[in-house]
């Protein structure tokens, strides 16, 4: 493959991509978390799902990519309520960023969509972790759509 999908360029591109503008959204994320005791962000975890082809026959088709987030944060089981908080905080932070990246992605192509990505949708859930004692786990899912043109 000689030149990047535009999929690829949408996340990986160094300047423009989603995933490095998130992974710079989360670190500075964290550093504001950091006065809660044995809290950790974990690394996320990046799942893909249905691809489908819209206008097939038009000039210009748009591909849809279902993308699927998920956020990992371990803590001391004696700050539950606080951890949920911290967590749904971060929900709405994640939402915040990659609705950022989407509202400013239009320079990456010649302007082909004013925003890929127009709903995120997700939950969360909690875990005790069987490993060690008093820790758990909350894991945010965030699922989007991401909607670019076809490269041929």
């Amino acid at each position: 493959m000689s030149q990047p999908s535009n999929i690829r360029q949408l996340l990986t591109d160094a300047k423009l991509g989603l995933l490095p503008y998130l992974d710079e959204r989360l670190k500075t994320i964290e550093t504001s978390f950091k006065q809660v005791e044995n809290l950790q962000l974990q690394p996320y975890d990046l799942l893909f799902g249905d691809c489908n082809t819209i206008a097939a026959n038009e000039p210009r088709p748009l591909i849809t990519q279902s993308i699927s987030l998920k956020i990992f944060l371990t803590g001391n089981t004696k700050d539950k309520f606080e951890l949920l908080l911290i967590a749904s905080e971060l929900q709405n932070m994640v939402d915040a960023a990659v609705f950022e990246w989407s509202n400013r992605e239009w320079h990456q192509f010649e302007k082909p969509l004013k925003r890929p990505i127009t709903q995120i949708t997700g939950g969360l859930d909690y875990e005790l972790l069987q490993d060690a004692a008093n820790i758990c786990r909350l894991t945010i899912y965030r699922e989007f759509g991401l909607t670019y043109p076809l490269t041929f």
